[in-house]
């Protein structure tokens, strides 16, 4: 068994600069990942858009989030690869601030920052259990080539974006809406063309589909029914390469924290004691045959992120970052989104 004192489970958004903030603060530290490629939505599914680092209703200094996500966009950007917005544009829609990446490059400018920092990767290796005494965990199973491996650390770092990692260990969380009702997922596919734009927008290539992640029949059911869809569209004409390999899920399983994040805080850009961070995106419910429900942030309060949130109520050597912290229904629609969650994870780390 190895040990060291962070463990960071998934390498997305969240889990990336998580890893690489506790690793520069000097702590020994290993990053998880299910699949062979850091990046999670933003690389291996598809969706290539980073969403959102400004408050456009902020008079100046419209910036809210930097540090390691934004570090990562001009290193990307520098080398001909990320497509920068202007932050101080007036808002016309809400999708004109994303920066658009080019997902390979992206994966490897991640892999040069964390093995920069010192980071221990295990690619492709899931977690698969997790061992608890008292109100900590102990250590966790990977599923690896050679068979099970056992890793342990002082502190553990759950950014699945499902929350596999707590739900194994039996913390207390809440999944969809709490009745079996969850939003839908998106299957992304690739144009077959030969483009000389670099950073194709991939994100607008989708089908949606219905999927519960803490459920592994539905997630297969999901799969099957996604790429169905997309070889009805590939039969009527579209020129399609291929897809990813996975349906990207919007909600999985909130962890339950210290304290939970409240709709009505999150929109009215409330200010804790414990706030560590901020995010900028709005109440965003997709809805499975009918429109969104959407809640717009129009004011230049910025909501903030509570370190309280992202520190689970049943495991004191627990913490959560990105999609599964501890939130409702709502802030949890707006939080997931990955200019927010790479602050909620380098605040994790950094923590």
């Amino acid at each position: 068994m190895e040990h060291f004192d962070i463990i960071v489970c998934g390498a997305g958004s969240a889990g990336f600069c998580a890893a690489v903030a506790a690793a520069r603060m000097g702590m020994k530290t290993a990053l998880v990942e299910k699949y062979n490629t850091p990046g999670g939505i933003l690389t291996v599914l598809g969706n290539n858009s980073i969403d959102q680092f400004n408050n456009p209703f902020i008079p100046e200094k419209k910036m809210v989030i930097a540090g390691i996500g934004w570090e990562f966009v001009l290193r990307l950007h520098r080398e001909g690869f990320a497509r920068i917005p202007d932050m101080n544009a007036p808002r016309e829609n809400h999708e004109q601030y994303g920066v658009k990446v080019n997902p390979v490059a992206a994966a490897k400018i991640m892999d040069d920052m964390l093995l920069e920092s010192g980071v221990s990767l295990f690619y492709g290796q899931s977690v698969v259990a997790a061992e608890t005494g008292g109100n900590k965990i102990e250590s966790i199973l990977i599923s690896t080539k050679s068979g099970l491996k056992r890793l342990s650390a002082d502190v553990y770092i759950d950014c699945t974006g499902d929350g596999d990692l707590a739900a194994f260990a039996g913390a207390e969380f809440c999944a969809g809406n709490g009745n079996g009702v969850f939003q839908p997922g998106t299957l992304r596919y690739y144009p077959a063309v030969d483009a000389e734009d670099r950073i194709l927008n991939y994100g607008d290539n989708r089908n949606h589909v219905p999927i519960n992640v803490t459920d592994s029949d539905s997630v297969t059911r999901s799969e099957i029914a996604s790429r169905a869809l997309i070889f009805e569209q590939m039969k009527k004409g579209d020129r399609i390469m291929s897809v990813a390999p996975a349906v990207a899920p919007r909600e999985g399983r909130r962890i339950a924290g210290l304290s939970e994040m409240k709709a009505e805080d999150y929109c009215s850009g409330k200010v804790f004691e414990d706030s560590v961070c901020y995010s900028y995106w709005f109440v965003d419910i997709h809805r499975e045959g009918q429109a969104s429900f959407i809640q717009y942030i129009t004011h230049e309060n910025t909501p903030t992120i509570r370190l309280s949130a992202m520190i689970s109520k049943d495991y004191s050597n627990l913490m959560m970052a990105g999609r599964c912290v501890s939130s409702d229904r709502e802030t949890n629609s707006a939080l997931r989104v990955k200019a927010s969650c790479m602050a909620m994870g380098e605040a994790a780390g950094t923590a």
